[in-house]
């Protein structure tokens, strides 16, 4: 530097250190030496920034859109009714499902619901007499008992039934029962045989999802905490694709860090009409916060000494104060500063190489 400083300037590379002095924080430039010629300044104020850096996430289903189907109960596989890449609507059919069990409870479901409807009639027609002045107090009475005995049994018989995840409106004598879809969607697996057996909670024998909207679940560091919020915009990127991009909005920005990376997840709404996101990808993330009113200077204008940066400032008596503040860099070779300098403050954007010398 000190050649080069020689060639612009003649002879007078042993005079440079005699033309800039350091105390503290405070340097001054002899007015006659031509490092001035080399030195940028600009007036500190602050325009729109919307913070834009680029992350990576991973492509994961909306929740409450996708269901895995698993056997509510052991039992035998009697029938399949989709296929792989099926579209099927909420209630539609998946599989038939029937045991010896299942069989059984269904079975005295219908024998509770049958007496039921007897004691209850009887109980009305009893009522009926009671009130004609025909029958008697005591045979009101225990056809009272005998409607709320079967009440309570017909009860317990749904009850039941709901341990083997079946809808009471749906339950034939001696019939499987049919497990359904929960959700509208496409199936994206099917796994099961007609005639096999399969246990309790084996694992989805089905998998059905709506992905025509899915979620991008990426990780910001620390220092990006404040620069997203919910609602703003978002670009994926996918390798595989170049050039084409994707747009979405940040759904939600998470409330825990991770403690090993120091960073915080955020969900970003992302359509997929085209399919193209595959769940389970990963792609780039490029995030544009919301516009806020900024100080942005060249990333020449920031120095560094060992942890700490730093910048210099024009006083009007010509010399520099050295003022330590907390950056971010934008990406685009200029830098946001966040802590340390104010509006009108005159900031040397260049040249701060040859205070060093």
């Amino acid at each position: 530097m000190a050649v080069l400083l020689s060639a612009c300037t003649g002879n007078r590379t042993a005079d440079t250190y005699n033309e800039v002095i350091h105390r503290g924080d405070t340097v001054y430039i002899d007015r006659n030496s031509p490092i001035w010629e080399y030195l940028e300044f600009r007036t500190v104020r602050e325009e729109e920034y919307s913070a834009a850096f680029r992350t990576v996430g991973e492509v994961s289903p909306v929740a409450g859109r996708i269901a895995e189907i698993s056997a509510p109960f052991a039992g035998r596989i009697t029938e399949c009714n989709i296929h792989l890449g099926q579209k099927v609507r909420e209630g539609s059919p998946v599989f038939g499902l029937g045991s010896s069990d299942f069989y059984e409870a269904g079975k005295a479901y219908f024998a509770a619901r049958s007496n039921h409807t007897l004691a209850a009639k009887r109980y009305a027609r009893q009522k009926e007499l009671s009130a004609n002045g025909v029958g008697t107090e005591k045979e009101l009475e225990q056809a009272g008992n005998e409607a709320y005995i079967a009440e309570q049994e017909l009860e317990q018989a749904a009850a039941v039934l709901g341990i083997f995840n079946a809808d009471t409106s749906s339950v034939r004598t001696g019939r499987p029962l049919s497990v359904v879809s929960p959700i509208n969607g496409e199936v994206l697996k099917c796994d099961m045989t007609i005639g096999s057996y399969v246990g309790e909670g084996e694992g989805p024998l089905a998998v059905i999802a709506d992905l025509s909207e899915v979620w991008v679940r990426a990780f910001i560091k620390e220092r990006y905490f404040g620069s997203v919020r919910e609602g703003d915009r978002a670009e994926i990127h996918i390798p595989s694709i170049p050039g084409k991009t994707y747009s979405g909005r940040i759904r939600y920005v998470g409330e825990i860090v991770d403690p090993s990376s120091r960073s915080l997840e955020v969900i970003i709404d992302c359509d997929n009409r085209d399919r193209d996101l595959k769940l389970g990808m990963f792609c780039n993330v490029t995030f544009f916060g919301t516009p806020s009113e900024s100080i942005i200077l060249p990333a020449t204008a920031l120095m560094q000494e060992r942890e700490s940066d730093f910048v210099y400032l024009l006083l009007p008596d010509s010399s520099l104060l050295r003022r330590n503040v907390v950056s971010e860099n934008t990406g685009n070779g200029s830098v946001r500063i966040t802590e340390g300098l104010s509006c009108g403050e005159t900031a040397m954007t260049k040249g701060g190489i040859f205070l060093n010398m």
